[in-house]
């Protein structure tokens, strides 16, 4: 709890159109994970802001990463860092990247919800909330001055939507 503090501190809500563009990642996350080659160096689409609300609850709330979390960071996360976020597929056994991590510091449980390009959903129960918290935070604190150059740079730019990304991936 030293190096962050993951006890959120504003009561800000993410409008509807911000969770129904996070849920467009969630349903298209296998192919943007597939991709992220093609995208990563773009800025407008690397810092897509994603409202995952991966926060713990028992009159106190915990958060892994505060939201907004850059789409980029998070996909670099998760695919830097394969111990902690991937896993087999039960149906196919391929590599399942996951669109959001959610869990307890209490027992230290984290869900890694995912899909699979065969079509399998669910999630992967396992141990280790802080370690996966710290490699997100770690992230997002190495891709702060990338995002203050490109705010900088272009200080008109509005927020880009994974669909915006989406359909530059299907051209």
């Amino acid at each position: 709890m030293k190096k962050y503090n993951f006890f959120k501190t504003d009561g800000r809500r993410p409008s509807q159109e911000q969770l129904l563009d996070t849920q467009l990642f969630y349903q298209n996350a296998p192919e943007i994970y597939a991709r992220f080659d093609e995208w990563k160096n773009i800025d407008r689409f690397y810092f897509i802001p994603l409202h995952l609300q991966m926060t713990y609850s028992c009159g106190w709330v915990a958060e892994m990463a505060p939201d907004p979390v850059w789409l980029g960071s998070f996909v670099r996360c998760t695919l830097e860092h394969p111990d902690l976020f991937q896993y087999k597929c039960p149906d196919c056994g391929k590599t399942v990247y996951p669109h959001r991590y959610v869990g307890s510091p209490l027992s230290g449980v984290v869900h890694l919800e995912g899909r699979c390009k065969c079509g399998w959903k669910g999630f992967e129960e396992v141990s280790g909330w802080r370690p996966r918290a710290i490699a997100l935070r770690d992230q997002m604190a190495l891709d702060k001055a990338r995002y203050r150059k490109y705010r900088t740079l272009h200080p008109g730019a509005g927020t880009t939507m994974v669909g915006s990304l989406l359909k530059e991936l299907s051209q």
